[in-house]
Parts: C-alpha cells; structure tokens; sequence
C-alpha cells in the first residue's frame, strides 16, 4: 500500500498542481459574478481524483499517459460550462489545454524512447516546461487580482474583466509584469531553480544508465562454469526460494521489454544480497530465484542458517526501492514477493554439456523450500522456515520468528512446523 500512496501523491503534485492554482484563485480571489458553485467544484475534484488513479494505474503506457494529460482541462473547460462563466479564449482555458498536450508529450516520448539522449532532451523540455507553469499562473494570479481590484471599485465592466484575461491580452500582460523588477527577479529564481533541477534529472539519468548497463553486463556467480570440475558430494545446505506473487498479472500489465527489464533489477538485488551473505545463486526461472548457503568452504551449517535468514531480510529491507525504482520508470507495482528458506541433504554436482556446464544443487531440500515459498500467499507472509532451518538459527534471530502452523512437505507423513515474520 505505501508504494501505492507514494506513487499518488507524486502523481496528484506533479500532474493535477495546475487545478489547485486554479481552485485558490477562483475560490478565494475571484468576483462574485466569477466564482464556482459547490456542484461543479465537486465535479472538478473528480475528474482530478479519476486522472491521478488513471495515472498510477496506466501511467507506465506512453500513449494513455498523454491522452490521460487532457483530463484536467477537459474538467475545468466543464466546470466553467456549468458555472455559466465558459470562455474559451480564456488564458486559463487556453494554457490549460496546450500545457497538457506539451506535458503528456514528453512525458510519453520520456517513457517510451529508448534513446537515452530522446529521454534527455524530453526531460530538458518538462522541466523548461514547469518554469513557464509557474511563471504563467503567477502572472494570472496577478493579473486577475489586479482587474478584481478594479471591477470591484468599477473602474472597469465585467466585459472588460474578461477581455483582461482573454489569451490575445496575453503578450502585453506579459511585457508588464517582466517590466516589474520583482517579477523579473522572480522569474530569475525560477529559471535558476529549474537549472539546478535539470542537472539532478540528468545526474539520475546517467546514474541509472551505469546501473542497468552493469547488471546487464554482470554473470550471476551461480552460473559460471567452475574452473576445475566439482566433485559430486552430498551435504546439507540451507535453500532459499523466491517468488513474485501473481507475477503473471504483471507481465501481461507492461511490455515485454519493461517485464525484462523489471525481472533483471529483481535478478541483480538477489545476486548482490547472495554474494554479500556467502550464498551461490543456482537458478533463474522467470520469477524464480534458488539461492544455496553452506556450499563455500569452510561454512559451518549452523552460520549459513544465519546467513540465509540475513539475505531474506535484507532483501525485504531493499524491495521497497526497488519498487520505487519501478515506479520512477512509470511501471505498475511490483507484487508481493515469497521467500521459503529450509534446510536438508542436497546432491551438489555439475551440469551441462562440457563446454558449459554450472554448479547444479540437487534433492527433496529444493523442492520444499519452493513448497514454503507458495505457501507464503496461504499464510499472508512474505518469509516462511521450516523447522529444520529454524532450529539452526541463534536465540536473537528466532525472536524474530513466530510458529505459523504447520504443513505436510514432500516426503513427509507428520505435519512439519513452519515459522514467519513476527
């Protein structure tokens, strides 16, 4: 859910801020004659509800995110009809429909270009873009403060208060208020803010293309051919399964490319935790990742068990940027994900052909710690134990544990403990 409430508001503050502007000046600085009634208020504020869910859902799609850019001024050219106060040359009409199809522009050519130099120059452009906003509806909110002023005093008509702010008196409102050394400064501010903006946009930019060109690059430990053949033993591991819930659902939300793309940042988190906690990553199914822990040399089982459940719970620790990661890319949320940890004899040998054979984990102690990480969803836990990974665990680490019940698993006639997240 936090991920969810996260992506909402980034949305509502980045792509619906234009309609608040508008909600303060026609509520609080606005004529009588001028002012919305309670219904079409109501109707705007759902329209803006109705964009900013589109845009959470869908906003990873280039072509709905730049169809759903036109809902906010669809709503307030609504609004202005209800209110019987529709004019459409009025510059907030006008700037609201042409600043919605420049935003939903390079917002889609952002999401949907490869090019890292396209995605540069769009995020140049929104960026430039946001400036001229803020410039704009300060430049309005004056403008109509000002004529306000004046048709209260009836120094000027009601005609005359709309003509003000017709979109042809634009150009020499604009000479006038850049005329005004404070604006003028204003202005400076803004530009110097955006600057500053758009180097950390590119920055982050770059900063993410070094990423995912190293994790494409990168062979996962668990795959590379041994130097010298591996003797085949058994010998008891700790397994770590992992699963995405529903990740099907998923794939058939995004691209394929964005499926790819999502599974690899999943596939390098798992292999930058499993080296950091002396663990080997053994195979790569599309959603699915086996980890083994007590395969180096010198292991002790009972410290693999703690090496295991420290992966597990870093891995938890590090989703939630991943998921922020996903949804900075503009892709829909990631799911749940179910670990199964479990301890047990296991065949260690290598496989494949001679030229491209990899280490290969072998027996019941696999398939079960992939039975617990199914079972996650039944028991609403992201991390489930067996009791023969438990029991191996220190005193501090088991307090974090708590008994989920108990499961038959493969080769088993007794229900077996299993234990979750406390």
């Amino acid at each position: 859910m936090r991920p969810f409430l996260k992506r909402f508001f980034e949305e509502f503050f980045l792509y619906s801020t234009q309609l608040v502007v508008l909600f303060v000046i026609t509520l609080f600085l606005t004529p009588a004659e001028d002012s919305f009634e309670t219904v079409p208020l109501v109707i705007m504020s759902l329209f803006l509800l109705v964009q900013t869910l589109l845009l959470v859902g869908q906003g990873h799609n280039p072509l709905l995110r730049f169809l759903f850019s036109f809902i906010s001024p669809a709503a307030y050219t609504l609004v202005r009809i209800l209110s019987a106060g529709f004019m459409p040359f009025d510059m907030a009409n006008t700037f609201l429909w042409i600043a919605a199809f420049y935003v939903g522009l390079f917002q889609a050519l952002s999401i949907g270009s490869r090019s890292r130099w396209v995605k540069r120059f769009a995020e140049t452009c929104l960026v430039i873009g946001t400036v001229f906003v803020f410039v704009f509806f300060y430049l309005y909110l004056d403008l109509r403060v000002t004529q306000t002023r004046l048709l209260k005093r009836g120094a000027i008509s009601l005609a005359q208060y709309h003509a003000s702010l017709n979109i042809r008196n634009f150009p020499p409102a604009f000479v006038r208020f850049m005329s005004s050394a404070p604006h003028a400064f204003l202005v400076l501010g803004a530009a110097t803010f955006a600057v500053m903006i758009l180097v950390n946009k590119i920055t982050a930019l770059s900063l993410r293309e070094r990423i995912v060109g190293l994790f494409g690059e990168t062979r996962l430990q668990g795959m590379l051919p041994s130097p010298q053949p591996v003797e085949v033993q058994q010998t008891d591991a700790l397994i770590l399964s992992s699963n995405i819930w529903d990740f099907s659902s998923f794939v058939e939300s995004v691209s394929p490319t964005h499926a790819v793309d999502v599974l690899n940042r999943y596939y390098a988190l798992w292999e930058t935790l499993a080296e950091r906690h002396r663990g080997k990553i053994l195979n790569l199914t599309g959603d699915s990742v086996i980890i083994a822990f007590g395969l180096m040399s010198g292991d002790a089982i009972k410290d693999s068990a703690e090496q295991a459940a420290a992966c597990a719970f870093d891995f938890f620790k590090e989703l939630p940027g991943l998921r922020s990661d996903i949804a900075a890319a503009s892709m829909p949320a990631l799911g749940n994900v179910g670990v199964g940890i479990h301890r047990g004899p296991v065949i260690v040998g290598e496989l494949g052909l001679q030229d491209s054979r990899h280490l290969s984990v072998m027996g019941d102690t696999v398939s079960i710690a992939a039975r617990l990480d199914s079972l996650c969803k039944e028991f609403k836990q992201s991390l489930l134990l067996s009791q023969p990974a438990f029991r191996l665990l220190g005193l501090e680490t088991q307090s974090r544990f708590q008994h989920m019940g108990e499961v038959l698993l493969r080769n088993t006639t007794q229900p077996v403990p299993v234990y979750g997240i406390r």
